[in-house]
């Protein structure tokens, strides 16, 4: 088999979120690097889309899919072992937990390529996820046993990195914080953005202070903050309009609590725009609740634009954000809100 540079970036699907991002990006960087790259995934339209316009080749792997239960992944090992067996690869980065067991399946294939799990985050595992006692520890052996076919654990913050260290995950681990390049992103300006957030929602949006955020409606993004604490928000800022960019199975809960707290003119439920992060400066303070979190590409973004943040003390969000933005203990009402008012100020 040929020797050389060759590179297999692995992640469970290819739908638009941040490790996503991470992943083109360090494909892009390897190809500028004259390094021979290809991305495996499992489906997803978002990725499939930009590799297709970078000229970045990659492979659909029929046995990885997102789910609550790792294990379905079990039939990965040998998908991803035969793979490797006919095309060499140096260099395996896997990306996501449900991809983890093929670690044992690259070990196992005739490239034995180097293997790195980077963890975008802890998952079932963050000390913030709520979920039965029995289904963290069954995580914690799955993590534990697939995490022996790794030759380096990499972690996109030293918070995460910390943790993991903590229960006993890791012992010696890099940490590698994602970056975004300025010429990565095309911000509009704040009329024109505006002006598109406008037309999707068809409200009018002139002389309104927009508090929101861009990402997946989803238990992890705890949005639900946001919207039961927006009639607060209103009180003292009544021009104050809330919007969330993106789309998600929490729509329907979303939706109820809007309802529920009279904010149907108040607070919307953008749904998806393409290359959402083009707008972001339509915020007038951009806000990640978060219950737990990697290094947010939205925060990264967020704080390219230039624009004022607000997100929870979790994860790596602070690290993230670092002198550009304020962060608030999880779930704390007075001072997300005392957050709010000096953000006002700034």
């Amino acid at each position: 088999m040929a020797e050389g540079n060759k590179n297999l970036i692995i992640i469970t699907h290819g739908n638009i979120g941040g490790a996503q991002k991470s992943v083109f990006y360090l494909a892009k960087k390897l190809k500028l690097e004259n390094s021979e790259v290809t991305v495996g995934f499992g489906g997803g339209e978002w990725l499939r889309n930009k590799l297709e316009e970078s000229k970045i080749s990659f492979h659909l792997f029929a046995r990885l899919a997102r789910g609550a239960n790792p294990f379905k992944n079990f039939f990965f090992i040998f998908e991803i072992k035969k793979f490797l067996d006919d095309n060499f690869f140096s260099n395996v980065y896997i990306n996501s937990s449900n991809a983890l067991a093929g670690a044992l399946g690259a070990k196992l294939s005739e490239s034995k390529p180097r293997v790195a799990f980077i963890f975008h985050g802890l998952s079932v595992l963050d000390p913030n996820y709520k979920a039965n006692l029995i289904i963290k520890i069954i995580y914690w052996f799955y993590f534990k046993f697939f995490l022996l076919f790794v030759d380096e654990p990499v972690f996109v913050c030293q918070s995460n990195l910390e943790i993991a260290r903590k229960l006993f995950l890791v012992k010696k681990a890099v940490v590698l914080r994602n970056e975004i390049s300025p010429e990565d992103i095309r911000f509009f300006t704040k009329e024109d953005s505006k002006k598109i957030i406008r037309d999707k929602i068809h409200e009018n949006l002139e002389n309104k202070f927009l508090i929101g955020s861009i990402g997946r409606l989803d238990y992890a993004k705890n949005y639900e903050f946001l919207i039961n604490i927006f009639s607060e928000i209103l009180k003292f800022k009544n021009n104050a309009v809330g919007l969330i960019i993106g789309e998600g199975k929490e729509r329907k809960k979303y939706e109820e609590l809007i309802a529920k707290n009279g904010l149907k003119e108040k607070f919307f439920l953008v749904g998806e725009i393409k290359d959402a992060e083009n707008l972001l400066k339509a915020f007038d303070i951009f806000v990640l609740p978060s219950r737990y979190e990697g290094l947010s590409f939205t925060l990264l973004e967020a704080k390219a634009a230039g624009i004022p943040i607000i997100a929870s003390d979790v994860g790596c969000n602070k690290e993230a954000i670092g002198e550009a933005g304020i962060v608030y203990r999880f779930d704390d009402k007075d001072e997300f809100l005392n957050a709010i008012k000096k953000s006002f100020h700034n």
